[in-house]
């Protein structure tokens, strides 16, 4: 009968991942090298197929004790969390939730939904981080953030999973003298800006935010004339105001301060993306989906829409940040 493997075993196969080598894993585990190996083997009988290759000199990991190493350290990550939260309640301690956040989450919607968030749970010490998206991928990897708010990725990364939480309607921002800013609160065409410069995100930074223009301008068929490219909102609005040019920004953002620049609603809002919670694989909570919640109905209100359901995101255009 088939034996499920044991934490030591999973330890075991980490530390030799790491090491490459028998005796040092050994010693970092504090034993001899024969219990380590026996634990490698029976591993390896378990999962059904060699993990390393030992037939040189070098200790290698196979292609499936590759693959089968980033699921492990994923469960032993999650085991060693879950200890230090069980140590942390039992001394009556406050838990802590690092999240991170895009900047347009900033203005209002985020806001809304904590206030509410920390009055259902109120021991719970909350941190924000404002990141752009790739790096919330970075930080959810490292552990250094429990959960992101980020527009839904072009590839889904196999080690998070993430569900919906609102859809973010962008406008036109252009300088507060522009022929189309006489009515801020009329819509106009996005074909309207065929013939402007555009100013747009770095893709370093944005490229979710670079896609949706692209696809936008596309569905009114015209390619937008980009003539910089900027790493932040604040730069971006600087340029617009200055008359260098229009772009596109998150409506989320309609309430920034005068800055000598007005924001247009587009008719029939051609221009909209999926902003997404992502946590890491398994890592879901009732903590997390308490959250999720609050902010799917903090970006409902903010739109002026009914609540949306949130199943798992699956992207039909690229999104990447």
């Amino acid at each position: 009968m088939d034996m499920d493997p044991t934490i030591q075993q999973l330890r075991a196969f980490q530390m030799t991942a790491q090491e490459l080598h028998f005796g040092r894993a050994a010693a970092r585990m504090h034993m001899t090298q024969p219990p380590l190996t026996r634990h490698i083997r029976a591993l390896e009988d378990a999962v059904g197929t060699p993990l390393f290759d030992r037939s040189s000199r070098r200790v290698e990991l196979t292609p499936a004790g590759k693959s089968y190493l980033g699921e492990v350290e994923v469960i032993i990550a999650r085991l060693d969390r879950a200890r230090e939260e069980a140590r942390r309640a039992s001394l009556g301690e406050i838990g802590q939730l690092k999240i991170g956040y895009l900047e347009p989450l900033g203005r209002g919607h985020l806001t809304r939904a904590l206030r509410k968030f920390l009055l259902l749970h109120p021991r719970l010490d909350v941190v924000t981080y404002q990141l752009d998206s790739w790096e919330q991928v970075q930080r959810l990897h490292d552990g250094t953030i429990d959960c992101g708010f980020l527009r839904s990725p072009a590839n889904v990364v196999p080690d998070l999973e993430y569900l919906e939480a609102y859809s973010d309607p962008f406008v036109a921002v252009v300088p507060d003298n522009h022929r189309l800013a006489h009515n801020r609160a009329k819509p106009i065409e996005l074909a309207e800006l065929a013939d402007e410069p555009f100013i747009s995100y770095l893709g370093a930074i944005g490229q979710g935010m670079i896609n949706v223009m692209l696809n936008a301008c596309a569905s009114v068929g015209f390619v937008p004339n980009v003539i910089r490219q900027v790493q932040n909102t604040m730069t971006l609005l600087a340029h617009v105001a200055n008359g260098d040019g229009v772009g596109l920004v998150s409506g989320a953002l309609e309430d920034y301060a005068d800055v000598g620049v007005r924001f247009l609603p587009l008719r029939g809002e051609p221009a909209c993306s999926t902003v997404v919670m992502a946590v890491r694989r398994g890592g879901w909570t009732p903590t997390h989906r308490d959250l999720l919640h609050l902010v799917s109905q903090a970006g409902a209100t903010g739109q002026h829409k009914a609540p949306r359901q949130n199943p798992v995101c699956r992207p039909r255009t690229p999104r990447g940040a």
